[in-house]
């Protein structure tokens, strides 16, 4: 059975899909953080955001209509969680060098798209939102693709059950078909009584974020309203896209395209929707116990009521609480209360003016080859715990300004120092010199764990000269 027949409804022309899967969830920190953002999290239930997205993509496409489009950092993790879902999602992941928002992400998948059909339609989904009633989200999807094979934009808005000022709106306008509108406008992130104004009239539906179009209709609305981006994507068969994107506009779709466009039409959703955007979505959606408290991991709650209590490292004992969030990671603790939950991206703002590094990362970061956990750190000193999957190997490569001490406490060791090969296990140990050349592979059938010391002047992660990687990571 091909993918049009699926749907029940066909589509109007072929059509493909492009995920969105950038961005950094700051308004779920300290889980997300920019190098295991909220699309890659299991935020309840057993599989994450963006594998409930493919999934529910995938009744729908097959797998070479899906284009999944990423960044460096997050490629390798992306790339891991889809392949589980349906191995040929491998060669579907594409990669940003840098973000530069919504709508250069939307144009690379595209350039996919046309190259495989010029008169393709496209569906663009987020990777982070809760989709319930999956038949319903189909029909819609199969009644937008008839509206875009006939010129008109369409996105998908959601009727609105409280005044929300997180979301951004949708002005309705004259009705089209059942169930789908002319779009007066688009109005971003409203204030609460303005929100609340929505709501009573009924006037105004929440901004899902998906759109499905005619590639060949948006490029040309592109062209005429974002010359340098157009002019970028022309020079593609010369400089390939991702060369170019440090020097094209940072843009949303919404903001690029969208709200400079006529003929569009909104959908007014069958499906359920939430895009998880806020810790108070977590609230709503999680499920409570007598006194209304949501909680996760280990925790103790005292006298609480209508609380949501997470703790992920360590446990978290709490008394007294109401109507208050606390998220407790291993290196950070979130408090606020729940009427104040717009606020978390603040302090995410505030943290990286300091520079600190619980916006980037966990104390857990994953590579391609396995993982590291910084266990402890001073100055000139960094305590790692690295593990490495069975048949993967780190990259030859050298630092600058650190010597390193490794200590086997697991597994079996494949090493190389400086062209010296040799192969350690349990409780062996060698020392890398600062500026040698070396390798770390693991040829067993069972995970290489090591105990890594780290001692030098300068210890970040940007100390690395690498000179060959099979991830394709190595200095041009």
């Amino acid at each position: 059975m091909n993918h049009n027949e699926q749907v029940g409804t066909p589509f109007a022309e072929d059509c493909h899909a492009i995920i969105l899967a950038g961005g950094s969830g700051t308004r779920l920190w300290p889980l997300s953080r920019n190098l295991l953002p909220k699309q890659l999290l299991v935020l309840g239930g057993t599989s994450t955001l963006l594998q409930q997205t493919v999934g529910r993509v995938l009744e729908v496409f097959p797998p070479d209509h899906i284009w999944v489009v990423t960044n460096e950092e997050h490629v390798f993790e992306v790339r891991k969680q889809v392949t589980a879902l349906d191995k040929n999602l491998e060669g579907q992941v594409l990669s940003e060098p840098l973000g530069r928002n919504t709508l250069p992400a939307i144009m690379l998948g595209l350039d996919k798209v046309v190259e495989a059909n010029p008169k393709a339609l496209a569906a663009v989904f987020p990777s982070d939102h809760l989709i319930r009633n999956g038949k319903a989200w189909i029909n819609d999807l199969a009644r937008a693709s008839e509206m875009a094979a006939r010129k008109r934009f369409v996105t998908f808005g959601v009727q609105p059950d409280k005044p929300e000022t997180g979301y951004g709106y949708i002005a309705l306008g004259e009705p089209v078909a059942d169930n789908a509108f002319a779009v007066d406008g688009f109005v971003e992130k409203p204030d609460f009584l303005t929100a609340d104004r929505f709501l009573r009239e009924g006037t105004h539906l929440w901004n899902s974020g998906m759109f499905l179009f005619s590639a060949k209709h948006f490029l040309t609305q592109v062209a005429r309203c974002e010359p340098v981006l157009w002019s970028w994507w022309m020079a593609r068969d010369e400089v390939p896209l991702v060369q170019g994107y440090r020097d094209i506009p940072d843009i949303s779709v919404d903001y690029g395209v969208v709200e400079k466009i006529d003929n569009i039409t909104v959908v007014k959703a069958g499906f359920e929707w939430d895009d998880l955007g806020s810790w108070e979505a977590m609230y709503r959606l999680g499920d409570k116990d007598a006194d209304g408290n949501v909680i996760q991991g280990d925790v103790l709650a005292m006298n609480c009521r209508n609380c949501l209590l997470i703790s992920e490292g360590g446990k978290l004992a709490v008394s007294g609480l109401e109507d208050m969030i606390m998220v407790q990671t291993r290196d950070a603790t979130l408090a606020c209360p729940m009427s104040r939950v717009q606020t978390v991206r603040d302090v995410v703002a505030a943290l990286k003016a300091q520079g600190s590094r619980l916006v980037e990362s966990h104390p857990t970061v994953y590579r391609p080859w396995g993982n590291y956990t910084v266990l402890e750190e001073g100055p000139q000193y960094k305590i790692k715990r690295i593990q490495v999957s069975p048949g993967a190997c780190l990259s030859s490569q050298m630092h600058h300004h650190r010597s390193e001490h490794w200590v086997v406490v697991d597994g079996t060791a494949e090493v190389e120092v400086n062209n010296q090969a040799l192969i350690l296990v349990e409780n062996q140990s060698v020392d890398i010199p600062k500026a040698s050349q070396h390798r770390l592979a693991n040829p067993g059938k069972v995970p290489l764990n090591i105990i890594e010391i780290q001692s030098g002047p300068y210890l970040e992660e940007d100390d690395i000269v690498r000179f060959d990687d099979v991830y394709g990571r190595a200095q041009k």
